[in-house]
């Protein structure tokens, strides 16, 4: 599926954003999560419960084991939808973006929360699922995209540095993000992330996904509704999805790499080039993430994701910031959802990025990367969806 407007074109707008603290073990709720998440980016939009058409979840709600159905979600939100669609970040944002564009819609609210159970394993339960495929073989999560990260180092040449250029890239961002799990822990050398300790080879405990709980909120509405919100919208300027598989059923190729020409397509029609764009934000979940990100989007041909990621978006000196937050990495995973992929570019283009610069709260910045973050007048992002069966891409843009 693919959804664009021309440049020019100011159909659909991002006019909320919330984050609730994200951190291991906060003793609260999934829902508890997503609720602060939904009202304060309610709050942030400056609208009520009773304006939401449709309602994107991941996971929620755990309680009533009845799922994030339109029927359920309805009795739940006390107001009639729609519609209730079970993704999150660039992916629903496409979707949201269609059916505001079409008339079916008005305002969207892409809403999630996770609380993780408390620990019993050495890694998270959901990394280990009893799939036909994966159970018998005492697979988990991490072997399966280290898998696909060495087809990647066989077939194009990828090295183990560049994969760690990657997690050191988007962890020394999180570093000085005074919101990220891992704040404070960096900056890591390349040298680093190789001496940390081995979890599937190729990949080290620092270039895998943090695993946490924590909330988050994207609303979604059309131009006319946007022109009263308290901020500047943030344009949604065109974007695709593209489905290959069933994500963790089915083993991870590198197959997601041929969403490459619907993602170079989306680009086009929405009428900006991959040249223009200054800022990055991609799901990071291992460090092979980033670099298959930046192949199947086109911002270079396949194969040579390990030198440009290494070559172009260095923290503070590369031409394309990538994943200024931290990302899955150091920011923040709390199992599935993506939307902070989308929340950093749009507190980017409002200059809302805490940091450790002490005017950070007016937006007066050093740019001295040992404390700072921010990237200088950034105008036009791409958010980027995991690559694990489905790929997705957002163009997003501001006034």
């Amino acid at each position: 599926m693919t959804t664009a407007a021309a440049a020019g074109d100011r159909e659909v707008a991002i006019v909320g954003v919330h984050m609730t603290p994200q951190g291991r073990q906060l003793g609260r709720s999934s829902q508890d999560l997503m609720a602060e998440a939904l009202f304060g980016g309610l709050a942030d939009a400056g609208m009520d419960l009773d304006e939401v058409d449709v309602f994107c979840n991941v996971t929620f709600p755990d309680g009533n084991g009845l799922g994030a159905t339109p029927g359920n979600m309805a009795t739940l939100l006390g107001r009639p939808l729609v519609a209730a669609i079970p993704y999150s970040g660039p992916q629903a944002l496409v979707y949201a973006a269609a059916l505001i564009r079409t008339g079916q819609a008005r305002t969207v609210v892409m809403a999630h929360g996770c609380a993780q159970p408390p620990p019993g394993e050495a890694v998270a339960a959901y990394t280990t699922p009893r799939y036909e495929f994966t159970d018998w073989t005492g697979s988990f999560t991490a072997a399966q995209f280290a898998l696909q990260a060495r087809r990647h180092m066989h077939q194009y040449g990828t090295t183990v540095e560049q994969l760690a250029q990657a997690a050191a890239t988007v962890r020394n961002a999180g570093s000085v993000n005074p919101e990220a799990v891992m704040f404070g822990r960096g900056p890591y050398t390349v040298d680093d992330v190789l001496a940390a300790r081995p979890i599937a080879d190729p990949f080290t405990l620092l270039m895998c996904a943090l695993v946490n709980d924590g909330g988050s909120c994207v609303v979604v509405t059309s131009a006319d509704r946007a022109r009263d919100c308290p901020h500047r919208p943030v344009w949604m300027l065109g974007g695709a999805v593209e489905q290959r598989f069933s994500t963790y059923y089915n083993v991870p190729t590198l197959d997601m790499l041929e969403s490459r020409p619907r993602m170079v397509e989306a680009v086009r029609r929405a009428g900006v080039a991959h040249d223009d764009v200054d800022l990055l934000s991609v799901y990071d979940h291992f460090a092979i993430g980033p670099i298959m990100a930046v192949e199947a989007a086109g911002f270079c041909p396949v194969g040579d994701g390990g030198a440009f990621v290494a070559d172009h978006c260095g923290f503070g000196d590369g031409r394309l910031p990538l994943s200024t937050h931290g990302g899955c990495q150091s920011h923040s995973h709390n199992m599935v959802p993506y939307n902070h992929t989308i929340i950093e570019v749009v507190r980017q283009f409002r200059g809302d990025v805490p940091d450790r610069c002490p005017g950070w709260a007016t937006d007066d910045h050093t740019y001295d990367r040992s404390q700072c973050r921010r990237v200088a007048d950034p105008r036009l992002a791409v958010v980027c969806g995991p690559m694990t069966g489905v790929f997705s891409t957002a163009v997003l843009g501001r006034d």
